[in-house]
């Protein structure tokens, strides 16, 4: 299997990263769901959808009307224990499938390319790009591209909002996971390395994007 799996990761790496990163994206959120639904906790949901629909502008209308048509909007005020958020989900699985998975596949193609070995000196290096390169604008893509599926009418709010303490976290994270990453695991499967450590970030993640503004605004 291991080896089906070596074969099938040199001959479609693209597409088993993207199928890779977005499956433990997901399986993420269902899992802080599952957790939510066993110890009775309410989570708020997006009404934006619903208040776009007396906001006249044609892009934003256009892009509910879209997101409406592919189950992304919530169009409860908050979210009962009884179910899943399915569309929530579906969110999830779109950016972990088609924008992070795409693009972290040919983040570490490049790095891999121009940095090869081991050495103290490219370990420290790969780091450093890694979290002060890449991560701010991953992060700036997390809640843009989750505004735009929500439809929210400013979609740089949350962004602005929520980076610092985001990026913050991820230092705390995601500096010694990709050490590791880089020393020990091989090219081939860093995205499937990266993907399972995303199934302890995308908690963390979940839990910063679901705490509403206002207390968030408290909190800092």
């Amino acid at each position: 299997m291991l080896f089906r799996l070596s074969s099938f990761a040199r001959k479609r790496p693209l597409l088993l990263n993207s199928l890779t990163y977005g499956f433990f994206y997901t399986c993420a959120e269902f899992a802080q769901q599952s957790y939510n639904k066993k110890f009775q906790i309410i989570q708020p949901v997006s009404t934006y959808g619903v208040e776009l629909q007396n906001i006249d502008r044609p892009i934003l209308l256009w892009l509910q009307k879209c997101n409406n048509f592919l189950g992304l909007l919530d169009h409860e005020s908050s979210m009962s224990i009884q179910q899943y958020n399915w569309p929530r989900l579906k969110r999830y699985a779109i950016y972990g499938f088609f924008l992070a998975g795409p693009l972290l596949h040919g983040w570490y193609k490049w790095l891999d390319t121009f940095y090869k070995g081991k050495s103290i000196k490219l370990v420290l290096t790969k780091l450093f790009l890694d979290q002060f390169i890449l991560t701010p604008p991953l992060i700036c893509l997390f809640f843009i591209s989750m505004s735009l599926m929500e439809s929210k009418s400013d979609i740089f709010e949350e962004c602005k909002t929520k980076f610092l303490k985001t990026f913050q976290t991820s230092c705390l994270f995601w500096i010694p996971v990709q050490f590791f990453n880089f020393v020990l695991i091989p090219p081939t499967l860093r995205i499937t390395y990266v993907s399972i450590a995303a199934l302890c970030w995308v908690n963390i993640l979940c839990y910063i994007k679901n705490v509403p503004l206002v207390k968030f605004n408290d909190k800092n």
